[in-house]
């Protein structure tokens, strides 16, 4: 009888259908789904996006443009002493001061820069760039400035009648005595440059001269009386080797018959502006000074006013019942016109500032106009103002005011 030996068996519990399918899942390999680099929003998505954000910037743009702002806040306040009959003007982002006394460059807190004492009976004066030039309008004195300070007096024996400065510091000086008028330009340093002699008989006399911003292009108006007739001559000078080809440097000459040009300018780019009496004319800045754009004006302008960018006029105009009011008319250097625009205010002054904002000033009151003709500012102010200038923000100012001298903000 054989003994067998019984194995011993383990009793292993036997896993249940879901325990099995629990680790099946966690044995198994994490599965994602596979990124599709080719898939993209719906355009109508995006143009739905570019239409809300178009939509925003117009209204913020038009309620800029149309809002009109009748109250100021004052954000700083600077006590300042005045001289008598003096005139102001921002320069190079601070206050330029002068009078028949002297002449004082300072920051807006009147803290001085520095200061020239002169005497002069009619003191003009004339910027580009970082230069300044002031002379005695009818007298001899002409002195030259920087932002630091005096650097030359031109020495002239001959009246002044006008004097025009380029950023370099290049003078040029329309001088008159008996009937005879001389053109001189001295640079920095007072070297005479060019010198030259308009006889009436020949031409007649110079009202009016412009300086390009390089002071190599220089233009005068001249006017001339013949046989009862008055006519007006523009003289384009080029000192450049082209100009240097050609006799005397006249590169250009304009002859207009019956008409009056007592002003003429250049702004950005060296373009040559010319104001007559009924007309303005836009020239190109090539080197024969060719017509881009003339002007006519059906009404007498009562003012004008440029800058780098934008030039206008201010006329009178009747309504269908005889009511006179005056006209804004603003133009871009191409000739094409921003606005016209009627106005029922009256001023004294009216300019175009460094914002493109044409002020109209009759002392205390103060109004702005945007280049599209609606009217940003308009305020009577306690204390005359003497000049508006523009601030670091779109309605941040700085008011010249008597005795005083104000950052405010418009609210």
């Amino acid at each position: 009888m054989h003994n067998r030996h019984m194995e011993e068996f383990k009793i292993i519990t036997l896993p249940n259908k879901e325990d099995s399918e629990e680790e099946k899942i966690k044995d198994e390999p994490l599965k994602r789904p596979k990124d599709d680099d080719s898939y993209s929003p719906p355009k109508k998505r995006y143009i739905f996006i570019l239409v809300i954000l178009a939509i925003c910037l117009l209204s913020f743009i038009v309620i800029r443009i149309v809002t009109t702002y009748d109250d100021y806040e004052v954000e700083k306040s600077w006590e300042r002493q005045d001289s008598a009959e003096s005139t102001y003007i921002g320069f190079e982002n601070n206050l330029l001061k002068y009078s028949a006394d002297g002449i004082f460059y300072t920051k807006y807190d009147s803290s001085l820069i520095w200061n020239y004492s002169y005497n002069m009976t009619n003191p003009t004066i004339d910027t580009c760039g970082e230069y300044i030039v002031v002379y005695d309008k009818k007298g001899t004195e002409v002195d030259i400035f920087s932002t630091k300070g005096f650097v030359k007096q031109i020495a002239s024996t001959i009246p002044v009648i006008e004097a025009r400065v380029a950023s370099q510091g290049t003078v040029s000086l329309l001088l008159q005595e008996n009937n005879i008028c001389y053109v001189q330009m001295y640079d920095k340093d007072g070297t005479l440059l060019v010198s030259g002699e308009i006889h009436p008989e020949n031409k007649g006399f110079p009202i009016s001269m412009a300086l390009s911003s390089d002071a190599k292009r220089l233009l005068l108006s001249i006017v001339n009386v013949s046989e009862g007739e008055l006519s007006t001559e523009l003289v384009f000078y080029d000192f450049t080797s082209a100009g240097k080809a050609e006799e005397d440097n006249i590169v250009a000459t304009y002859t207009y018959i019956g008409t009056l040009i007592p002003k003429v300018e250049y702004v950005k780019n060296n373009k040559a502006l010319a104001f007559a009496d009924k007309k303005i004319i836009v020239f190109n800045n090539n080197l024969r000074a060719t017509v881009a754009k003339e002007i006519s004006v059906s009404e007498e302008m009562k003012s004008i006013f440029y800058n780098d960018t934008h030039f206008g006029y201010i006329c009178e105009t009747a309504t269908d019942n005889g009511e006179i009011f005056n006209q804004l008319n603003i133009y871009n250097l191409y000739g094409l016109k921003n606005t016209s625009k009627a106005i029922d205010i009256s001023y004294t002054d009216v300019s175009i500032l460094d914002n493109n904002e044409v002020c109209f000033s009759d002392g205390n009151e103060i109004v702005l106009y945007n280049l599209q003709g609606f009217k940003r500012f308009d305020y009577t102010f306690d204390d005359s103002v003497y000049s508006v200038i523009p601030g670091a923000t779109s309605k941040r100012y700085y008011m010249i005011e008597s005795g005083k001298t104000e950052e405010i903000i418009l609210k």
